[in-house]
């Protein structure tokens, strides 16, 4: 109890730990540094989006003088949904963001997760990708199975197998559409949703998106102002059924990206940005990757098998990115779009790009690592276990391998299906 207590505390006072906002409210924190409340969210990524956007419209409440600022009582809902994320969601593990951060967290997420490109922008990324106006192939009946990584793939597999695992899933289904609800509301009120009369080009590609991984719901896309290109996703499909004549449909899924991203990166990277975040959807990161933590946790504690546990979850988020950088390839369908995105994503700067050069870097990275000094490859491996997501290089040489596969040839010829 009273290790879940101070972690609720360091999240809630990175809520009001804006000065300005601390004096409006009232409220005071003791003992708590943002560093500490920082760290903590690096392993939960929906809190750290609720409070991420929390933080942000405070921000800009701040620089304009005559908005008028929320009420105390609104600021305590804000408080209590997010107390409830976290002892709900403590052991969540990251999976928003095609992620501009290279690997701490999410601030996250990045672009993710996931515009204004020049001319040269759009001729040398998207030079081999379908023409604009004509459709990409559909992936009919494809299932996440077929492109997760084989990390990915087994330990999703060990969970659903897991005894009462289909308790566990219903009852997490439940809490997680309660946040997900506070997450909707913050987006309706701060952000733009897209549809075919708002930013209709957005609502197309995610439109498509959908169809081409064949998801059984488009989710709903907001863009929210951010100078961080990023962009995130909460990972979960409602499949809760309701009783009843009058019981309503699931809430469809939702997808961010930010201003910065759509600035940045041409519509062609864009939607591939989108397809990653599908990606997180159809695997349902978010439901798995917590059960799975859930089931870890008593392990956590044992001498030697605590410190291979931590480890095994940290490489199934990675390989958890992996998977959606797969599904990115499937939308995108060109490397060098996908590889195009991250390279400005990355680099912070929409002058880069020349995806073919970012290609042949990874190149070069793998090789130099190779015939590295077995202690420096043994320190690489060891920052890798402190990251949330691969280094950009790694995703880069990962996505051309399985490029050049015959598990992607195998997936376009069995569910490819052009219109």
């Amino acid at each position: 109890i009273s290790v879940s207590t101070d972690r609720l505390l360091g999240h809630c006072a990175w809520i009001v730990g804006d000065e300005a906002r601390r004096r409006r409210s009232g409220v005071r924190v003791v003992c708590v540094s943002k560093p500490r409340a920082q760290a903590d969210l690096s392993t939960s990524p929906l809190i750290a989006h609720i409070i991420s956007s929390t933080c942000s419209r405070n921000s800009c409440e701040t620089m304009q003088r005559n908005h008028k600022a929320p009420s105390f009582r609104l600021r305590l809902r804000l408080i209590f949904l997010t107390a409830a994320a976290v002892l709900v969601l403590r052991p969540l593990a990251p999976c928003s963001a095609f992620s501009a951060i290279t690997g701490t967290s999410r601030s996250s997420t990045s672009r993710s997760d996931p515009a204004s490109s020049s001319s040269a922008s759009s001729s040398s990324s998207a030079s081999a990708a379908p023409p604009a106006g004509r459709r990409r192939i559909s992936l009919t009946g494809i299932e996440a199975s077929d492109f997760r990584h084989p990390l990915d793939k087994d330990l999703t597999a060990l969970v659903r197998a897991a005894p009462l695992s289909g308790v566990a899933e219903r009852a997490l289904r439940r809490s997680l559409a309660v946040v997900e609800q506070g997450v909707r509301l913050d987006l309706l009120g701060s952000s733009i949703k897209t549809s075919e009369a708002q930013l209709p080009e957005l609502h197309e590609a995610v439109r498509e998106c959908a169809r081409i991984l064949d998801l059984d719901t488009v989710p709903e896309l907001y863009v929210q102002s951010n100078p961080q290109a990023n962009a995130f996703t909460l990972a979960l499909r409602d499949d809760t059924k309701g009783g009843g004549a009058e019981a309503k449909a699931p809430a469809p899924p939702i997808v961010v990206v930010t201003s910065a991203l759509l600035d940045r990166c041409t519509d062609e990277e864009v939607m591939a940005i989108i397809g990653h975040e599908c990606g997180h959807l159809k695997c349902e990161h978010s439901l798995y990757l917590t059960l799975g933590g859930l089931a870890a946790a008593p392990l956590r504690a044992l001498p030697l098998v605590g410190s291979r546990v931590e480890s095994l979850q940290q490489s199934w988020r990675l390989a958890a990115e992996y998977s959606c950088d797969r599904a990115a390839l499937l939308v995108a369908q060109d490397v060098h779009v996908v590889a195009g995105a991250m390279l400005k994503l990355f680099a912070g700067t929409a002058r880069a790009t020349n995806a073919r050069a970012f290609v042949d870097q990874t190149r070069e990275y793998d090789e130099l690592l190779a015939s590295a000094n077995p202690l420096v490859r043994r320190s690489v491996q060891m920052q890798m276990q402190q990251r949330t997501h691969p280094l950009p290089v790694k995703r880069v040489s990962e996505l051309t391998k399985w490029f050049a596969s015959k598990d992607y040839a195998r997936i376009m010829r069995v569910h490819g299906e052009k219109d």
